[in-house]
């Protein structure tokens, strides 16, 4: 037990400083873990046979293909174009296109993506990119909110009915509520 809270003391501790990268960190626990035979590989392994942990990584790969195919440079010149450099639709922009690749893509994921877009629309655009990195954050989380593969507790509430005999949800369950909200997201966000 001692040593369990140790390797959580020490992990806590290297996740916070942020000197080593998060992914070392959880795997250097778990060796550790593994090591002083706290857990027996089957234990250890296991949250990698889990559905909803490989669709994640799934989408992470997605989300690291549109940026190197050049999908990304793309999104970004499109949404300049049809924006132009007004501020008012350069923000509607950035939180429709972001929402939308949200719906798609891990919400970390999509921040990633939109982030270097989202800074050279606003410097090309002439305008602090601040005003627009709050609204892609927010429209991120609102776009997971649409669809079954938007954010992970959508994978985990679908996996926990089949697993309790009822029927799983469908792709776009979720889509009516998710519009709602990011119809909200855009009216709150806008004048603040």
């Amino acid at each position: 037990m001692l040593i369990t809270l140790i390797i959580l003391l020490i992990s806590a501790a290297l996740f916070v400083s942020g000197k080593v990268r998060s992914d070392l960190v959880a795997l250097c626990a778990l060796l550790a873990l593994l090591l002083f035979q706290i857990l027996n590989p089957t234990e250890a392994l296991a949250g990698f046979s889990n559905t909803t942990v490989i669709m994640m990584v799934g989408l992470f790969i997605v989300g690291g293909g549109i940026f190197q195919t050049g999908l990304a440079k793309m999104i970004g010149g499109q949404v300049i174009k049809l924006a132009g450099t007004s501020e008012t639709r350069l923000f509607l922009m950035v939180m429709l296109v972001t929402a939308l690749i949200g719906g798609f893509v891990s919400n970390t994921g999509t921040v990633a993506l939109m982030l270097p877009i989202v800074v050279s629309m606003a410097a090309y655009a002439k305008t602090s990119a601040r005003r627009l990195l709050m609204p892609l954050a927010f429209a991120s989380s609102m776009g997971g909110m649409m669809t079954l593969i938007g954010t992970p507790p959508n994978l985990v509430i679908d996996e926990t009915l089949r697993e309790h005999g009822h029927e799983g949800l469908k792709f776009f369950s979720f889509l009516p509520l998710g519009m709602i909200c990011l119809a909200v997201g855009v009216l709150v966000m806008l004048p603040l």
